[in-house]
């Protein structure tokens, strides 16, 4: 019967506190879970998180995720029993009351009746004990170790300033006190009232474990140190462990039969988290178990008694080999060292396998060589930044980072018409109508360093700089701000790179010798030096309008040479041709000076023979050009031609010559004669 188990008459005493408490912690772990997987979300969209949930919160979320699975499974079975115990009773007190009542009504009959039949459908409530705990293990389980996950890829650098890392520190620490209560509370419930309280105890030293290592670890990182975080990491992995643990065994009840009602308890079960105890793990608990269920007595083997013995003597053995391994060193090719015995360095230490005594009697502090780093110059950020620079990177490793025919990366962009993580801006002293001002110009440069090759710049490095790539930026900024106060923007644009770059280097070199740095700056290279990017397209439009104005003064240039040129020809043909003109009228001169002198002289030599030979010349000139009629007065006869030279009316103004026969013709006294009447010839005509 059940109402003689202990376990079942206590079940309703403790149906209350563990579902209060279980959802008390599934909301709390939800919750920093939740906000910790928002905060990854937003770093890993490159955008700045509203929250800062360092990742020993997320850690802390898992853990309670963790316990809340035991809580809230272990109050599904204890109200399962809290049921099955009513049901029970009530079945009893039915049939007693039929048993023992002699006469009865119908009415009460019936009830009685009602009630058994009732109690006969209560076998159904066991299956609540069985799937719905297990899933609840299983989900709680896979949250909690998606939150570990989450943790363990979540920056260290996001967490939040010292301040609010103590106070958080302080917060884990307090509320690990109310987890010790309640663990001490279980672990102090005897398993006859509670089967499930020793379950619960092993459950709930994971959060109390985790408050306590992380807010010690917050604690010291929020004090500078840097090896707390593995304190961290190791808590981290403790849970995902135990989470890991309730999700294999949730798994495996689809493989194993569960209990029966009276022997069930809650999956959610750890041995991870049974180790978590200051005391040694009690083998003679174990050998009991292992013999409970299989039957072996461990107790009996010669070989563990054995194993035993030797243990102690082994792990000594094994551990002062190990401390002497700790005095070999094998350096690679580009490693050197720097050999301290008894915390003082007394030698350089170069490629290849090394002797030395063991830690902390001897101490090898690295250092490169010949290892080749670029690192981009950019201001630190802000404190309510996120930091752009970008950590330095091998030659090699860049060389090997995009393939030859792969698409470039977003670093390979020059554009700057964008902005780059990479620049930085600067102030640049200018004139404008006569005052001063000021004007921005973004800087794109990297320096190409290593550590000196010489056992001096070996040391120096080991000792005297604590971080290389702060330091350079540090340097290299403070020389850019003093060489941008003294040039304007147009000298800074104007200038050669390669000699700004060189005068660069030189100055850094200086800087970082008069330290003792034995860092030896390789070269220095500008990417790119121009305004911001928001005066990009008004930039543009200056340079096109400038190019525009070039372009028309060229234009109008050779518009003026071409014009030039055509007048010159103009005025070189006009010149030459007055210059042949007057050539020609003084030859024709020449020519008729030299006619008139021999005319002179022939003149004076005949001159009736010049003149007469001067009236035939000009006779013949003019006969040339003329029409004339040759008469001869040795021509007579009868039928001899006519010519009739006379002048007639107006009718006839212009004249006109008939012909007329002999027979009509005015005979005169002489035939060979012509006789024209009140007419004279005209004028030009020649007789």
């Amino acid at each position: 019967m059940l109402t003689d188990l202990a376990h079942f008459n206590n079940a309703k005493r403790f149906v209350t506190p563990l579902v209060d408490i279980g959802v008390i912690l599934a909301v709390i772990g939800l919750g920093l879970t939740g906000a910790m997987y928002a905060a990854y979300s937003q770093l890993n969209g490159n955008e700045l998180p509203t929250l800062i949930i360092p990742s020993a919160l997320g850690f802390c979320g898992a853990s309670l995720l963790i316990a809340a699975a035991g809580f809230l499974s272990a109050g599904i079975v204890t109200v399962v029993r809290s049921r099955l115990l009513d049901a029970d009773c009530l079945s009893t007190t039915a049939e007693n009351s039929m048993l023992t009542a002699p006469r009865v009504g119908r009415i009460d009959l019936l009830r009685r009746l009602t009630a058994r039949a009732r109690a006969s459908l209560e076998p159904q409530t066991v299956s609540l004990a069985a799937w719905p705990a297990t899933l609840v293990v299983l989900l709680f389980g896979a949250l909690a170790a998606a939150g570990v996950t989450t943790g363990w890829h979540l920056s260290v650098d996001h967490a939040a300033d010292s301040i609010l890392q103590r106070v958080l520190a302080g917060v884990l620490l307090v509320a690990a006190f109310p987890l010790l209560v309640l663990e001490r509370w279980f672990a102090g419930t005897s398993d006859q009232l509670l089967p499930d309280a020793p379950r619960l105890e092993r459950l709930l030293r994971v959060p109390l474990t985790a408050c306590l290592g992380l807010g010690i670890s917050m604690t010291l990182i929020s004090l500078g140190f840097g090896w707390p975080i593995w304190i961290e990491r190791a808590t981290g992995l403790m849970i995902g462990l135990v989470a890991l643990e309730l999700m294999l065994r949730s798994l495996a009840m689809f493989f194993v039969p569960f209990a029966p009602i009276e022997r069930l308890t809650t999956v959610a079960d750890s041995t991870v988290a049974g180790l978590l105890r200051f005391a040694l793990p009690d083998f003679h608990a174990f050998s009991a178990s292992v013999r409970q269920q299989f039957g072996i007595d461990l107790s009996r083997s010669w070989a563990l008694a054995f194993i035993r013995r030797a243990t102690l003597p082994f792990v000594a053995g094994i551990s002062l080999m190990a401390w002497g391994i700790t005095g070999i060193t094998a350096l690679g090719l580009d490693q050197r060292a720097v050999y301290q015995r008894f915390g003082m360095p007394v030698a350089v230490l170069g490629p290849g396998l090394h002797f030395h005594l063991p830690w902390p009697l001897g101490v090898m502090r690295g250092v490169e060589v010949g290892v080749v780093h670029d690192i981009s110059i950019a201001l630190p950020a802000t404190a309510d930044q996120t930091k752009v620079s970008q950590p330095s990177t091998r030659v090699d490793q860049q060389q090997q980072s995009v393939g030859a025919e792969a698409p470039p990366p977003a670093s390979a962009d020059r554009l700057w018409n964008g902005s780059h993580p990479s620049e930085q801006s600067y102030l640049i002293a200018s004139e404008t109508n006569g005052q001063q001002t000021f004007q921005i110009a973004d800087v794109d440069l990297r320096v190409v360093y290593r550590v000196g090759l010489s056992d001096a710049a070996a040391l120096d490095f080991a000792y005297r700089i604590a971080d290389p790539e702060t330091f350079i930026r540090a340097t290299a900024g403070q020389l850019l701000v003093g060489y941008f106060s003294r040039y304007t923007l147009l000298d800074v644009l104007g200038q050669s790179r390669e000699t700004f770059a060189n005068v660069f280097r030189t100055e850094l070199q200086k800087q970082l010798d008069g330290v003792s740095s034995g860092i030896e700056v390789i070269a220095v290279v500008v990417e790119a030096i121009h305004p911001p990017p928001g005066a990009a397209a008004a930039y543009h439009n200056v340079q096109a309008a400038e190019i525009l104005a070039n372009s028309q003064i060229s234009m109008q240039r050779a518009n003026a040479i071409r014009t030039l040129a055509s007048a010159r020809q103009a005025a070189t043909g006009a010149r030459n041709d007055a210059v042949a003109a007057a050539a020609e009228l003084v030859g024709e001169a020449h020519g008729e000076s030299v006619l008139f002198d021999s005319a002179r002289e022939a003149r004076r030599r005949d001159n009736e023979a010049f003149l007469l030979e001067r009236r035939f010349e000009h006779l013949a000139k003019g006969l040339a050009k003329s029409e004339f009629i040759v008469i001869d007065h040795r021509l007579n006869g009868r039928h001899a031609p006519t010519i009739d030279l006379r002048s007639f009316d107006s009718g006839n103004a212009g004249g006109s010559r008939d012909t007329l026969s002999p027979s009509d013709r005015n005979a005169g006294p002489d035939d060979g004669e012509f006789v024209a009447p009140n007419s004279r010839p005209k004028a030009g005509s020649n007789r």
